[in-house]
């Protein structure tokens, strides 16, 4: 069965829906219960790192997920109260009703070769339907309520070594000593209703998971929390408007996916973001206008207003170690800088085409004064390869890599079905563009 986006979602941005409707429930680690696990704490899971985000492999009741290196099992994200599945990503029949929606399951955490490493039993979770994971891409995302037992480290440079549930003892090469480090309190809680769908919203009480943060964004400083599961530093709109305010490039129509369904956001970049003495320069930040999700867990959970979420075009410059049982975010510098720029690419993004077509990908949005636009690429055109690589059968991270490039550099895309008859199965070669500037 082929692994589809269920709809266009372009370059992936992932904003997990918080708790709302509940009050607050207070702070710190007390209530929350506690986890048994078997196996060995601190050894690496075997993951996928991509869209500036963290994907552990895992099992589901010892049963492991059906397509691993066709699609994600586990979105580790501190920016989801909760623990979500899909269990058909498990081969499990999804919920029929709404009483199904609600279980505990044992959450095995997988090495490379499919053995599991360490099982984490009897955790709460919510299963989604087929529908909304399909959008996603993933099995689950592995939350702050179990997560806030542990050491959690992530390791964006490194998918061999790129996520570890509990101290290892030991630290990899090629990261600044000591780092940063900023202490937390958790904050947030309660008990509110999870929204999945119109027919699926139920109450559940959670302990608190939220990471609060003082973040300096161009030397004014802003209330954010931690979230891994964005892959942008997000803010609000009057954050946004007040950075653009001097003209900067900024992109809009930019295209996410969230468990709440698709959304266009607008991109710059930051001249500087700070946190606990580390200042990383043009950060690419988004906004999505209206400001629902922040406004929500602001007034919901944090009874303050929230401005942005710490998310993956920051955090994927560091070993990030979150000692949740002391209540230390440690920050810890590459010496080399591994990751590839998602905003220099051809301007394109990829979205789906339909079941029925031969082909998997489609240019599910193409960005005004770019040259893919320049040279016809509408959107709906099937893109099937990128420089000859067949983009049939790959997950959407990686067929979206293929764009990513050095601006002033080409690719050749083979086109499939398009809208323009000149450039039906035609190959046609684009200039990678920057789609945001560095601001001057």
């Amino acid at each position: 069965m082929k692994l589809r986006l269920s709809s266009s979602a372009g370059l992936l941005g992932i904003l997990v829906a918080s708790c709302g409707g509940g009050g607050g429930g207070g702070t710190g680690a007390g209530g929350a219960p506690m986890y048994g696990t078997t196996g060995m704490l601190g050894n690496p899971s075997s993951a996928v790192v991509g869209a500036n985000l963290v994907f552990a492999n895992a099992s589901l009741n010892g049963t492991p997920e059906l397509q691993p290196g066709l699609a994600f099992g586990m979105l580790i994200d501190t920016g989801s109260p909760v623990v979500l599945i899909d269990p058909t990503f498990y081969n499990m029949a999804p919920p029929a009703t709404s009483a199904e929606i609600m279980a505990n399951i044992d959450l095995g955490l997988l090495d490379a070769s499919g053995n599991t490493i360490v099982t984490i039993q009897a955790i709460p979770a919510l299963k989604l339907s087929n529908a909304m994971m399909d959008t996603l891409g993933f099995g689950g995302i592995l939350g702050g309520d179990v997560m806030r037992q542990f050491s959690v480290q992530l390791n964006y440079a490194n998918p061999m070594d790129a996520f570890r549930l509990g101290d290892s003892g030991t630290e990899p090469t090629g990261v600044e000593t000591p780092g940063g480090v900023v202490g937390f309190t958790l904050a947030g809680g309660g008990q509110g209703q999870v929204t999945l769908s119109a027919s699926a919203a139920p109450i559940v009480t959670l302990p608190a998971t939220r990471i609060p943060l003082t973040v300096t964004i161009e030397g004014q400083t802003y209330r954010f929390i931690l979230d891994t599961g964005a892959s942008e530093v997000s803010v609000r709109t009057s954050v946004f408007d007040a950075l653009t305010a001097d003209s900067r490039p900024k992109l809009s129509g930019f295209q996410i996916t969230t468990v709440m369904g698709g959304a266009n956001a607008s991109v710059t970049r930051a001249k500087s973001i700070t946190i606990a003495g580390e200042t990383i320069t043009n950060v690419p930040v988004m906004t999505i206008p209206g400001d629902s999700l922040l406004d929500s867990i602001g007034s919901d959970e944090l009874h303050y207003q929230l401005d942005g979420l710490l998310g993956g075009s920051f955090l994927r410059n560091f070993l990030v170690t979150i000692d949740y049982p002391n209540g230390q975010l440690h920050l810890q510098r590459y010496t080399t800088e591994t990751w590839v720029d998602e905003f220099q690419r051809v301007g394109i993004g990829l979205g789906a085409t339909p079941l029925s077509s031969a082909h998997w990908y489609n240019a599910g949005v193409v960005y005004a004064g770019t040259d893919a636009a320049a040279k016809g690429i509408a959107v709906g055109d099937e893109i099937i390869s990128v420089d000859g690589a067949p983009l049939d059968g790959l997950d959407p991270i990686t067929a979206d890599n293929f764009l990513n490039g050095t601006p002033g550099s080409t690719k050749v895309l083979g086109l499939g079905a398009t809208l323009s008859p000149s450039l039906a199965n035609t190959n046609v070669t684009v200039m990678v563009d920057d789609l945001i500037p560095n601001p001057q």
